[in-house]
């Protein structure tokens, strides 16, 4: 195995040295970084078991050999919660049941009054061993009710994602979109809001949940955006109908990868695929960070998506086969990556960003 790796780092590095100093920096650190991982932490890491992130960036141990299938028990599928937040008061929101009906009726003027503003949908949602109180989650939706320009709902589905068992969790990531679904289904049914309002957006494990809910839904969902979508147990080791974010669960899937190969999706798996950076780990300010730079640049997407709330043309994309050619200069047509992405986009896109806030090259 280190063999092999061995021979995989010297052809990369042979070759991306002919293409620039700069490329051979950024892929010769990610190759290297698994060459130490495999020395440090013994033969099968990333294979067989692997260190993944919770939505806070803490480090968790994961066997990858796992086969675990046990159902969900219906206490913890009534557990999913839906927060829908209430304009101008960031920090304040009404509890909603799979009905779609507040779960304290003294809130129901208010509540039909927010969902039938005819604004459009955002729902978002959290990862492994994480909720809607995480950091990325409340910066989205923060970015959100900022703009007053829609209607913000998060899902909790903590109760569940909450199991140290991640094999366990990852397979029950349908169960959790199914309930999602029926929510929004019911959304529909009692406010008219229409699937061409409605855009999903999840992170990690909870890209996998939306878009398992965007494909169960009666309604055909408009947009489910992926923030790295989990790679273990479904990019690899690979399962067979493992519920895996892809581009038929909406009209528009637009995918941001940020810890690609590692901890999210490494191959293109949505409509519009981006890769800021390479979309590897380390991303910029994250290498500091020495062996958890992984856990930052999972989180990465969250934080480049909700800045493309506030600045909608921040983080110009071109369309390319690959990052040498992205840094060669030989790509196609130009885009934006997040919240203003043109649904007319398809295909790899690849851009750079900054170290630091702001994170867009053409941030205001």
């Amino acid at each position: 195995m280190h063999l092999l790796i061995y021979f995989y780092l010297i052809c990369t590095l042979t070759d991306v040295m002919v293409n620039g100093r700069e490329h051979f920096s950024r892929e010769g650190r990610f190759l290297r970084k698994i060459l130490n991982d495999e020395l440090e932490y013994g033969d099968g890491y990333g294979t067989k078991w692997i260190n993944f992130p919770d939505d806070e960036g803490a480090l968790h141990f994961i066997n990858m050999t796992l086969d675990i299938e046990a159902p969900l028990s219906r206490n913890m599928l009534d557990n999913i919660e839906y927060r829908l937040y209430i304009w101008n008061h960031t920090g304040l929101y009404i509890m909603l049941n799979e009905l779609a009906e507040p779960t304290d009726k003294s809130n129901l003027k208010l509540t039909s009054q927010i969902l039938l503003s005819n604004l459009p949908l955002k729902v978002i949602t959290h990862g492994w061993r994480s909720s809607a109180d995480s950091a990325g989650v409340m910066s989205v939706k923060n970015a959100y009710l900022e703009t007053k320009k829609s209607i913000v709902i998060t899902v909790d589905w903590s109760i569940t994602a909450d199991n140290f068992l991640y094999p366990w969790v990852a397979n029950e990531t349908k169960a959790i979109g199914a309930r999602i679904a029926t929510f929004l289904d019911n959304l529909n049914y009692r406010y008219n809001i229409s699937g061409k309002e409605m855009h999903l957006i999840g992170h990690s494990l909870g890209a996998h949940v939306m878009g398992n809910a965007g494909s169960r839904t009666k309604i055909r969902i408009s947009r489910v955006t992926g923030l790295d979508p989990a790679r273990p147990y479904f990019e690899y080791p690979p399962q067979e109908d493992s519920g895996k974010l892809d581009s038929t669960d909406a009209e528009f899937v637009d995918v941001i990868h940020t810890c690609a190969g590692l901890l999210g999706f490494q191959e293109p798996i949505g409509t519009a695929d981006f890769y800021p950076n390479n979309g590897i780990a380390p991303q910029p300010g994250c290498d500091h960070i020495l062996k958890f730079f992984e856990a930052c640049s999972h989180s990465r997407s969250f934080f480049y998506f909700s800045e493309s709330i506030k600045y909608p043309k921040s983080f110009p994309a071109h369309q390319c086969q690959s990052w040498i050619e992205f840094v060669e200069n030989r790509c196609g047509q130009n885009g934006y990556m997040g919240e203003s992405v043109n649904r007319n986009t398809t295909g790899k896109y690849f851009l750079r960003t900054n170290a630091f806030e702001p994170f867009g090259k053409l941030a205001a």
